[in-house]
């Protein structure tokens, strides 16, 4: 057991000090050969120090003195920061430190001193923020904002040498008495019995004890039985309070009872209630003198203490990381195919009819052309394809179809077309349905019914098209079935579903390509995926293709065990909440590849290994309101990925292209989160400039390494290079509290600027132009801009233009001349930046 008097220091060995959070119970009198500060963030304590009792409620700051003895109580639920910095640092840094010693409160301090405690504040909340970040440099910037805060408190709250401390000379008679008491106080010990150990009369101990505890002998014992007895009583819900208090050493219920409700106020059952967690919560471990907490929360304080002395515009300064890569471009090369380029998707087929979407997917095919849009709710309500007579006979329409198939084909886009979801007058249970605007996720009230749709539908595209245009696009089953909201039936039902359409194409024209559902592979269990391949090899109709989900959360893991009637994810009510609201995130930066590579394993065991894979959606998250989603961020991590997985599988479909998407209700904030590659008015995020970048380099691969690949066109050379950094582990967790609609860039880790000099040997000598197209947060991040004109909520047309011109990515342009086959190129990426540096020649 920790003693309870003297407080022995746990010092980090990174550093010299302690900065911890907590949150209090109860900390019986004790001691430190340090000084101690207490930062409280939440809630209320009382703090006796050397018996003068000091109340401290949100935002106070306290000062304890090195060898006083202080007692803490916790009057509510509460979380602080506490500061513990030894005495040998203090005399180190504080010359004459042995003279003096600090006199301070916060909340008792005077408006001369008003400006020093908001700087001790900030200083002391940094601290915290770096303890649990941990960046490169946390060991010296943790000292430089500790001695920050050592030289305010000398400047402005030094006063001379306190009485009332302990003194060092009867320190270990005080440590021998205090620890023997720790260990007994279960026991009916005496002051009788400690002075015969310490060879002390009974008046000499009680008032040594008295004179430099400032309680007497039984008051003492009383209150390390009652931090004990409390510990218990939190942590033991299920054993009753008398027996509770008579094993940790009082006479009866009735004195722990009255010690209690005098330390607290209240009885120990309303104690009890007041902190238990909630029915079927974890409960918190306690330790010796501190109750742990959510660490979200307090962290989530300390920013808004951050927040409030922070400079507008003020950015972290970030270590600077050389590197040096020799590139060999007269090495045989790689044809590479880019097969990111087949795909791109938006949410439902009606939102391709919309003016705003359709400017949007004219912009990308102009800039980054691709071969494949795919989205799902082609027979939903809104496409009016299905609808029924009077007399309960089908009625098709196709109007909108051809209206949609015609626009994407003339911008050279084929359909990618996810069968499904089901029009309301066919839905077997018309209240089965998600999304802001409805889709129908209910199985057919008539199988046969549903498979004549689909046959007028195929049929009518193909005399419409042509049989050799439609056998050329591409056709995913209804999606994600493993989910509730998305499939309500049973696993039978959809098999059979997919059976019954799968045949029914087929019976068209056997080159129709049929895909199986869309997964997320990142669940873990192939329980679904092992019955669906067994029955398509039962009934023949093993798909075409095989389209995959994958979104980064590993938060998912066990919702989807087969020996559970109901699944958590499936109880999630409502889907909105699915949606927006943010549930964390993998720590893993190469999440996306292991995926991809489980998921070729699943396939290879499967005896599917020829079958291709297309990732019909995919993003950092799944969230619709993540506010990283508008930041310079997603450049990265799109590069990241698209290079690191390049030519993997046949397709690469970012979900979504724009903000404009119907699963959710519109936002009336034009950066607020969403997953699109283009914002509300057409305005690109630094995402969709990072396609437009990746969209530049050539077919040749001459080398690919960790945060850049180098490529080959004719007689041009490109070379992107981007710092890719992930999120830091609390927003892996989910805690979100560092991140605020204007500043969206607290959540990450391994930040530095990246300077990356490349050495090009090989290279044909003679003149060439250098164009390079640069995306950081001063070009190429609409969000940035934003931020910059002072984060307008209504923007005028005049705004807006002014958003488009000044987010392009930089350009600059020179000529150069390569003598001797070699030349240096030299990229400097600050976090989260991409840039791309195209090698032409001049003829």
């Amino acid at each position: 057991m920790a003693n309870s008097v003297f407080e022995l220091l746990e010092i980090d060995d990174s550093l010299p000090f302690d900065v911890s959070l907590h949150s209090v119970n109860y900390v019986p009198s004790h001691w430190h050969n340090s000084v101690e500060i207490i930062f409280v963030l939440r809630g209320t304590l009382e703090v006796s120090i050397d018996t003068v009792s000091h109340t401290l409620k949100e935002g106070d700051v306290l000062l304890i003195n090195q060898h006083h003895v202080h007692e803490v109580i916790g009057l509510d639920m509460n979380i602080i920061a506490t500061y513990q910095i030894p005495t040998a640092y203090l005399k180190e840094h504080i010359a004459g430190f042995e003279g003096f010693s600090f006199a301070f409160q916060a909340s008792k301090s005077g408006p001369e001193s008003r400006d020093a405690v908001s700087r001790l504040r900030r200083l002391l909340a940094e601290m915290v923020q770096l303890k649990y970040k941990q960046t490169e440099t946390y060991g010296l910037e943790m000292q430089a904002a500790m001695l920050g805060v050592l030289s305010i408190l000398v400047k402005q709250f030094k006063v001379p040498l306190s009485e009332g401390g302990i003194s060092e000379r009867y320190m270990d008679r005080m440590l021998r008495i205090i620890t023997y008491i720790d260990n007994h106080y279960r026991e009916p010990i005496t002051l009788q019995s400690i002075a015969d150990r310490e060879f002390l009369s009974v008046p000499y101990l009680s008032k040594f004890l008295s004179e430099n505890i400032g309680l007497n002998f039984q008051a003492y014992l009383t209150s390390i039985r009652l931090k004990n007895a409390v510990e218990d009583l939190l942590r033991q819900e299920e054993i009753p309070i008398a027996d509770l208090a008579m094993f940790h050493g009082f006479p009866n219920a009735k004195s722990f009872y009255s010690a209690f409700k005098n330390r607290y106020h209240v009885t120990p059952n309303e104690y009890r209630k007041q902190y238990r967690p909630e029915p079927g919560k974890k409960k918190e471990k306690s330790t010796s003198n501190y109750m742990e907490f959510n660490q979200s929360s307090a962290l989530g304080i300390i920013n808004q203490y951050l927040e409030r002395g922070a400079s507008p515009g003020d950015r972290e300064v970030h270590s600077l990381e050389t590197l040096t890569r020799q590139v060999d471009a007269a090495v045989r090369t790689q044809t590479i195919s880019h097969t990111w380029k087949n795909l791109i998707t938006i949410g439902k087929a009606k939102e391709g009819l919309h003016a705003d979407v359709q400017r949007q997917l004219r912009y990308v095919q102009e800039r980054c052309p691709f071969r494949f849009l795919r989205f799902h709710g082609i027979f939903d309500d809104g496409m009016m394809v299905y609808h029924e007579r009077e007399d309960g006979q089908p009625a098709y329409n196709f109007r909108l179809v051809d209206q949609l198939f015609d626009f994407l084909l003339s911008i050279h886009l084929k359909p990618f077309v996810e069968l499904g979801f089901m029009p309301s007058a066919l839905a077997a249970d018309p209240g089965k349905g998600l999304y802001f605007r409805r889709s129908y996720t209910s199985p057919p009230k008539s199988l046969d019914t549903w498979c004549e749709l689909i046959d007028r539908f195929i049929r009518h595209c193909m005399n419409r098209y042509g049989p050799a245009e439609v056998e050329s696009w591409m056709f995913e089953f209804w999606n994600e079935p493993e989910l509730e909201v998305y499939w309500p039936g049973t696993d039978e039902e959809y098999f059979e579903l997919y059976s019954r359409t799968f045949h029914t194409m087929k019976n068209i024209s056997q080159n129709l390509r049929i895909g199986a559902p869309g997964r997320i592979i990142t669940l873990r269990s192939n329980l679904f995926s092992e019955r669906f391949f067994a029955f398509c090899r039962e009934r023949d109709c093993l798909p075409d293709f095989i389209p995959c989900h994958f979104y980064p959360h590993e938060n998912l893991e066990g919702f989807f065990e087969p020996d559970e009637e109901q699944s958590e994810l499936r109880k999630l009510e409502p889907y909105r909440i699915l949606l927006e609201e943010f549930r964390g995130i993998s720590p893993n930066p190469d999440y996306l590849r292991d995926m991809l590579t489980r998921e070729k394993q699943l396939l290879e065991k499967e005896g599917l290994s020829d079958r291709e894979i297309y990732l019909t959606e995919f993003n950092s998250t799944a969230f619709h309101r993540e506010l990283t989603n508008d930041t310079l961020y997603k450049a990265a991590y799109i590069a990241k990925n698209l290079i690191d997985n390049l030519d993997r599988i046949q397709g690469f479909g970012y979900w979504v292209l724009s903000d404009n998407i119907e699963e959710t209700s519109a936002s009336p904030a034009l950066f607020h989160g969403g997953l699109g590659l283009i914002a509300q008015y057409g305005i690109p995020k630094p995402a969709m400039y990072a396609y437009e970048l990746l969209a530049k380099l050539g077919g040749q691969l001459i080398e690919r390494g960790e945060g850049y690949i180098v490529t080959k066109s004719a007689n041009a050379y490109q070379i992107l290079c981007y710092n890719y950094c992930h999120f830091d582990d609390l927003y892996a967790l989910g805690d979100t509290s560092f991140v605020t609609p204007t500043s969206r860039y607290s959540g990450f880790k391994n930040e530095r600027t990246v300077k990356l000099e490349f050495q090009l040997d090989g290279i044909d000598s003679g003149r060439y132009k250098i164009v390079r197209r640069s995306l950081n947060r001063s070009s190429g991040s609409s969000f940035d801009v934003w931020v910059e004109m002072g984060a307008p909520a209504i923007m005028t047309g005049e705004d807006l233009h002014y958003i488009r011109q000044r987010s392009e990515p930089g350009r600059h342009i020179t000529q150069v001349n390569v003598e001797n086959r070699h030349m240096t190129c030299t990229f400097t990426l600050e976090p989260h930046a991409v840039e791309l540096v195209e090698l032409i020649p001049v003829i």
